[in-house]
């Protein structure tokens, strides 16, 4: 089974939202949280997650970018 790039490049941005939603979920808890080791691992779970939104977003941005080239070389 082979999917297109463009679909390729939508799976990509649908997964960098959700690791972004993971991330801002994270940020929100970190309020409640009282002990400080405890609040330091869940601050690099945040960048964790926000690192994979990143890597979701370029991924999608170039795979998009390679589509838009690809058509307009078969024009």
């Amino acid at each position: 089974m082979q999917i297109s790039v463009k679909l390729a490049a939508l799976f990509s941005f649908v997964f960098a939202a959700v690791c972004l939603w993971f991330a801002v979920d994270a940020l929100k808890s970190l309020a409640d949280i009282t002990d400080p080791a405890q609040a330091a691992g869940a601050g690099d779970f945040v960048w964790f997650w926000g690192f994979l939104a990143g890597v979701g977003v370029v991924l999608g941005v170039v795979t998009w970018t390679i589509a838009e080239r690809q058509t307009e070389d078969k024009d």
